[in-house]
């Protein structure tokens, strides 16, 4: 009792606070409060007599990672692995290779020394409520690592995941088709597959639903890109590839509050800039958008870049997302009708959704702040990479300023870089889908080879092993890899009660009506908070 309840209250703290403070407490919560004791069964045996909150196993390698939610999955357990600093990161690892398992055992007088502690993080929040300014994190980075999942998770992460096989382990690289929340959203992304590595000319993936949703995949393919090592290759928002040269870094990098924010997105490092979260005032236009300006150095003649941004989606904006479906109630199914019946009614709420909660990048010319697009949103389950042309032919002098804006606490920028090269050119491949099962064997190849509405529905738990054959790489050449996914999820809510007419309405009438509820349901949090430590 004593562990479940520390661990709902760092829950709440992680929803809270996001990526940074949540680290720090999840470690606490798990580290203070557990010993280790020698299973007597495998991993496999194990968990299919008994469901383990957070296993430790030996393996042959001499590594000992701890997995929180552990599970098996054909010849491989997963889990959460929880890292020495406090973070985590999806892990795969396949059974041969573990000699030995632990299980946690709860040790009631570390609980109360780590009761203890989390009062002194209540203060901590509770004295930034008070004051009007955030808490801040450790002023050095942490360790790089992947993704924004904490201690405690991934939060109500939205979207298939897909790992990719590196030739030794399993790796969380990609979040597909992030909100695309319904049918008629249906869209194609995009992903890089950093950890894709193809063996004897044969990659493998896994595609996972881990979420309570329905995912619907209508088609997945991977293009091999063979390009010069001089540059890598990402997409835009729009699914068009580019090559990135020699990033330029910002010199300059400040958020809404005025707070330097430069050395959180001068690197890809994993310490990422968040929105600050407390002293936001609902009724204050100005408080209901957040996000960044910065400052590069322009070559002389320059008239447009490439933005290179690192960045994803927060677990606060998909759980504000949730809240917005689950505000329709018993309506719910009659409002996804609706929206299947008049696709244009569902382009224009994603369009309205899209201005308030996707990252907006605007570019300072002579005249003003000129919109360039947006970046998509990317889901809050790992970093994506995204690449948006810049318009620089009306910009004046030797420094570009460039601004990311969005509603509070919906984005984690890693990093921002501007690339001031043309594209170069490359080859595309795409690789022939070899296989295709899921857990219980059946072959879903013909589902997902190509986008005709026959999708394969992923049900929570569900998952397939994918089998691609590769060519090999041209001689002098670099290869990447990247998926094409399509399709569309539903998120599940309860479809009970009447539907919350008034914030539907202003929804619909308020232009910042996202940012204002983020920010209102942020306050109440803290005064919450706040009444708690009294």
């Amino acid at each position: 009792m004593w562990f479940t309840s520390l661990r709902n209250a760092c829950v709440r703290y992680h929803d809270l606070l996001g990526y940074a403070f949540a680290a720090a407490l999840g470690a606490l919560c798990l580290a203070s409060c557990m010993s280790w004791r020698q299973a007597a069964a495998p991993p496999a045996d194990l968990l299919a007599r008994q469901p383990q909150k957070v296993v430790r196993v030996t393996l042959r390698d001499g590594r000992r990672p701890v997995l929180q939610h552990p599970f098996i999955r054909s010849d491989s357990l997963g889990g959460n692995e929880i890292l020495a600093d406090g973070r985590s990161m999806d892990e795969m690892i396949a059974l041969k290779d573990v000699v030995r398992t632990e299980v946690s055992h709860l040790d009631a007088g570390r609980t109360v020394l780590a009761v203890a502690a989390l009062g002194t993080a209540t203060v901590l929040l509770v004295n930034a409520a008070k004051s009007g300014t955030s808490y801040q994190p450790s002023s050095q980075p942490p360790p790089s690592g992947g993704g924004s999942c904490s201690i405690m998770g991934c939060g109500p992460i939205s979207c298939p995941l897909v790992y990719s096989w590196d030739g030794h382990r399993w790796h969380l690289d990609s979040g597909t088709f992030g909100g695309a929340i319904a049918e008629a959203l249906q869209r194609t992304d995009v992903d890089n597959l950093d950890f894709a590595h193809a063996e004897d000319g044969v990659l493998r993936l896994r595609v996972a639903n881990e979420l309570a949703e329905t995912d619907y995949l209508d088609a997945l393919t991977v293009v091999a890109v063979d390009h010069d090592a001089s540059v890598t290759v990402a997409p835009g928002p729009d699914g068009t590839l580019h090559t990135i040269g020699a990033l330029v870094a910002p010199v300059r990098a400040t958020d809404d509050r005025g707070v330097d924010a430069l050395p959180r997105v001068v690197a890809a490092d994993g310490w990422n800039w968040e929105s600050t979260v407390s002293g936001r005032d609902p009724g204050n236009a100005a408080d209901l958008r957040s996000g960044l300006e910065l400052a590069f150095v322009r070559p002389r003649g320059a008239t447009r870049a490439h933005l290179v941004v690192d960045a994803n989606s927060s677990t606060w904006g998909a759980y504000m997302l949730e809240e917005f479906i689950r505000a329709h109630g018993r309506a719910t199914q009659a409002w996804y009708d609706s929206m299947n019946a008049h696709p244009q009614l569902a382009l224009a709420i994603q369009s309205r959704l899209a201005r308030e909660a996707f990252l907006a990048v605007s570019v300072r010319a002579a005249s003003g702040w000129r919109s360039q697009g947006l970046i998509w949103e990317a889901g809050p389950e790992i970093v994506k990479r995204q690449v948006l042309d810049l318009d620089l032919s009306h910009v004046a002098g030797d420094t570009v300023l460039v601004r990311l804006t969005s509603a509070p606490s919906f984005w984690t920028i890693d990093r921002v870089a501007l690339d001031f090269s043309a594209d170069q050119e490359f080859a595309v491949h795409e690789l022939r889908l070899v296989s295709a099962r899921d857990r219980d064997g059946s072959d879903v190849a013909p589902l997902i080879a190509a986008a005709d509405h026959r999708d394969y529905a992923l049900s929570h738990g569900a998952s397939a092993d994918l089998v691609f054959t590769a060519p090999p790489v041209p001689p002098g050449m670099t290869r990447s890899y990247l998926l094409e996914s399509t399709g569309w999820y539903r998120v599940d809510t309860p479809e009970t009660g009447e539907p919350d007419v008034a914030a539907l309405a202003g929804f619909g009438r308020d232009s910042l009506a996202v940012g204002r509820a983020s920010v209102v349901r942020i306050n109440a949090a803290l005064l919450a908070l706040a009444a708690e430590a009294r």
